[in-house]
């Protein structure tokens, strides 16, 4: 695959990523303005939980989008999927285990996270594509 394909599927990916972040400090943003300090720290480390490991997931996988790459790609998917997963668990518990953090708060900027995703990915996919020509 030439690599100027390769640097816009991986800078695709790290968009979706990068707003699925944005979503998680506008919602860190709005419990701040709404429940105060705890809330909005609470919301906004919840959320990271499970965003930064998806940054790291999209910087592990997206270097395989080859069609000659496809086994390291679908390796890479797996265990990046895996390690994401295991990782957001462990960064969870640190969070709620060490840090001044309201745990429903937490919850809700982790839930977050992975719901801006899925918006972010809708949204990214739903709509027409002129750069593919």
């Amino acid at each position: 695959m030439a690599p100027s394909l390769r640097n816009r599927v991986q800078h695709e990916a790290y968009r979706i990523v990068f707003l699925q972040l944005a979503g998680v400090v506008l919602l860190a943003l709005a419990a701040l303005l709404l429940r105060g300090t705890i809330s909005g720290f609470s919301v906004f480390v919840g959320g990271m939980a499970y965003g930064l490991p998806n940054l790291v997931f999209v910087w592990c996988v997206f270097r395989f989008v080859g069609a000659q790459q496809m086994t390291q790609f679908v390796a890479a998917f797996f265990f990046g999927e895996m390690g994401k997963l295991v990782i957001s668990a462990i960064l969870f518990l640190v969070i709620v285990k060490y840090l001044p953090v309201s745990l429903l708060s937490t919850l809700v900027g982790f839930i977050g996270a992975i719901v801006s995703f899925w918006i972010v990915c809708m949204w990214h996919f739903s709509r027409p594509n002129t750069t593919r020509d």
